[in-house]
């Protein structure tokens, strides 16, 4: 951000994400005892795998970068296994890191899957313990014998994953009070309607994506289960998921093979949503799991489980390298080689590759084949390498990576040229005039005519914009300026307004002065004037397409409110009354004669009659507000209430009291007034206490590790089961 613009260094971060991500699964294979070019393996795989590319095309950036995390934190869950006295702090540190990135609910299911597996294991070891020590001498011996690794006890491993816990909460205390109390007050605070759910879910037709991930449509013409391509990718490479399978059924006694295996199965399953019941147990049971939208983003976890579990099926050509037997198994192999090319070659002379199937519409559906029957060949190809030498050995296992790198490399290509960077608009006329001539007003209009990423660039105010947890007193708002089915996918940008029904004060009140319509239409609607009618091109283009013309039409309003003015009357309501009578009172508000408060503070008397007020400075957490003002008075300001703003004149501090249910209010006295307002996170203040403290503490116990790097806990041996 320092070198270059902020659209560069997101697309370069998120580049260097995947690196990173690579390097994570590369380093955790080493860990996991692969040999380098199995853990190389495990690391592009990963680096490339489907769902990973497809979010990055998306442009998810939090939670791309949240999860090139995911293999370094498992990484230190090994050193929490082996009671390394770096691995509290370095754990801690890694899981805060990937918390600050923004997006929590992939963090969420692996601490919970980590926690689950971390409770199985030391169960496991306790009662392995107990059957060792009333054992023969023998017995111990032997049973200690098989075991190469030492880990901590369970009571060891239980307690540090209870102080890493306590680490992190302290660390991301100054970004997680913040945000538990702005979830307190947005709409997910009792959790997602698990009907909402089914949509985001993956269904047995999302299995067909394991052969070919485009059996149901590139991404601008998805046609498959769930709500986007980006989102239910379920997708490994078919290579990878072979590899994945052979490394589960060959090493099918290796905990750390286990667990992969089940965290996998399990993100899978749950990944169906509500489809399934497993999911809906955990959506009852489970404490935060129905905060969450969009099951099909567990897929994050099925990659990284499949990525690491290929590393092992690639593992296996050193082992057969290795075998007495190796002679039976290349025999065994080269007929298993055989058969396929001839069963293959059948299948392309008869099908050329691919089955064609219909799914109740005219449209015919392909599944191609390809990477399936290369999958295969290049397997047994490589497992006959590794029957004859370790050095035909780790042949086959470059000549495994090459093939990954092919089939990923193609997907990936195919993906990040959906939407050619090219064809992204520059600034439109829609853009320009408002530029020129919206000032501190705001402007009512839909994402194709003006997206997030252009209103941003340009510091436009527009009411309609893409938020994923609004706040409560927003939907409120919105239901009743716009009495209309589809409100909420209306605020998002998605729908159109319909003026003939909105609430024209409360227009007035959000202090919309444009309304910008994608019509070519002249409708004459009371309080509106036309003002330009035209057309702009789309935001972009998708590849091998061109770029649609789109109408707009621009209507002024004829009477806004300022962002921010004076008015004196009070009218008090209930706001712990049912959201039905808060939308209703708020609908019968008029702004320019009154405003809707929980309590009047004002004394009685001669109030202020509306006028308005002056914003003389503004950034997003200050603003600088002029008002005069002949009697006491309340100075409403058009912006959404939010607990942390604080209001001064001179010494005296000011209440700011939420206005319309939604809005601000600050009671003035009669007088010339500079009114400065200013921001602070509730709870930030706390936060950041709780988190330099903890950053302290641990800092210290991470010196204290490095001075001592061979110190180990108390340790026993935990023989694999």
């Amino acid at each position: 951000f320092f070198f270059t613009n902020a659209v560069n260094a997101i697309s370069w971060s998120l580049v260097l994400h995947h690196w990173w991500a690579g390097l994570g699964a590369f380093v955790l294979g080493r860990k996991y005892r692969l040999s380098f070019f199995s853990a190389l393996l495990s690391g592009i795989v990963f680096l490339a795998a489907p769902y990973f590319v497809a979010k990055t095309g998306e442009g998810h950036f939090t939670s791309v970068t949240q999860i090139a995390w995911f293999p370094w934190i498992l990484y230190g869950y090994e050193l929490l296994r082996e009671g390394s006295r770096k691995a509290v702090p370095f754990l801690a540190i890694l899981i805060s890191l990937s918390f600050f990135c923004g997006h929590v609910q992939e963090l969420y299911y692996l601490l919970l899957f980590l926690s689950i597996s971390l409770a199985i294991e030391c169960l496991v070891d306790r009662y392995r313990q107990k059957r060792q020590t009333s054992a023969s001498p023998e017995h111990q011996q032997e049973v200690a014998a098989e075991s190469s690794l030492r880990m901590s006890t369970p009571g060891a491993r239980f307690k540090n994953w209870i102080l890493v816990s306590l680490f992190v909460a302290g660390l991301v205390a100054i970004d997680l009070i913040p945000v538990f109390i702005y979830t307190k007050q947005a709409v997910r605070s009792s959790g997602i309607d698990m009907a909402a759910l089914y949509k985001g879910s993956l269904n047995g037709y999302s299995l067909l994506q394991l052969i070919d991930p485009f059996v149901w449509g590139h991404p601008d013409q998805y046609q498959g289960p769930g709500l986007y391509y980006w989102e239910s990718i379920c997708s490994f490479g078919c290579l990878p998921l072979l590899l994945a399978l052979l490394g589960t059924c060959v090493f099918c006694q290796d905990r750390n093979v286990i667990r992969l295996t089940l965290i996998g199965v399990a993100a899978l399953l749950l990944a169906f949503g509500p489809h399934l019941p497993f999911y809906t147990l955990c959506y009852k049971l489970i404490p935060g799991f129905s905060m969450f939208r969009i099951p099909a983003r567990l897929l994050w976890l099925c990659s990284l489980a499949i990525s690491m579990l290929a590393g092992f099926g690639c593992e296996t050509l050193i082992q057969l390298s290795e075998n007495q037997r190796k002679k039976t198994w290349r025999l065994i192999t080269g007929l298993c080689l055989a058969v396929s090319l001839l069963v293959i070659g059948y299948q392309i002379v008869q099908s050329r590759g691919e089955v064609t199937f219909r799914m109740g519409t005219d449209q015919v559906f392909r599944l191609q084949l390809f990477w399936l029957f290369a999958a295969i060949l290049a397997g047994l190809m490589a497992l006959l390498l590794a029957s004859f030498s370790r050095k035909t050995a780790i042949a086959g296992t470059l000549l495994l990576s090459l093939i990954c790198i092919g089939e990923l490399s193609i997907h990936s290509n195919q993906i990040l040229s959906t939407v050619p960077q090219s064809t992204f608009r520059g600034e439109t006329r829609l853009i320009s005039f408002l530029k020129e001539n919206l000032g501190e007003h705001r402007v009512l209009v839909n994402q194709k005519l003006l997206s997030d990423r252009e209103a941003w660039q340009h510091q436009i105010m527009k009411i309609q914009g893409y938020e994923p947890v609004p706040l409560v007193r927003l939907g409120l708002l919105a239901a009743a300026a716009f009495p209309q089915p589809d409100a909420a996918a209306m605020m998002a940008g998605f729908k159109s307004p319909d003026l003939t029904t909105a609430q024209k004060p409360l227009l007035d009140l959000m202090s919309i002065k444009y309304v910008i319509l994608q019509t070519d239409q002249k409708p004459e609607i009371e309080g509106w004037k036309i003002i330009e009618q035209g057309t702009i091109p789309e935001e972009f283009a998708l590849r091998n397409k061109q770029s649609q013309q789109l109408p707009y039409l621009i209507l002024e309003n004829l009477n806004p409110l300022p962002r921010a003015y004076i008015t004196g009357n009070a009218k008090t309501f209930n706001a712990n009354q049912p959201s039905q009578k808060i939308v209703a009172a708020i609908s019968n508000v008029e702004p320019r004669n009154q405003v809707l408060l929980q309590q009047d503070v004002l004394p009685r008397g001669k109030r202020q009659p509306y006028t308005a007020a002056s914003i003389t400075e503004a950034t997003p957490n200050q603003l600088t507000i002029e008002a005069s003002l002949s009697a006491p008075g309340y100075l409403v300001l058009s912006d959404i209430y939010y607990p942390g703003w604080t209001a001064r004149i001179g010494n005296q501090d000011l209440p700011v009291l939420p206005a319309d249910c939604s809005l601000r209010a600050i009671p003035l006295p009669a007088g010339e007034h500079q009114l400065e307002l200013s921001y602070l996170p509730p709870g930030f203040q706390l936060g950041r206490i709780i988190s330099v403290t903890a950053l302290l503490i641990l800092l210290v116990q991470l010196l204290t590790a490095f001075r001592n790097p061979r110190g180990r806990q108390a340790a026993a041996p935990a023989p694999d089961p």
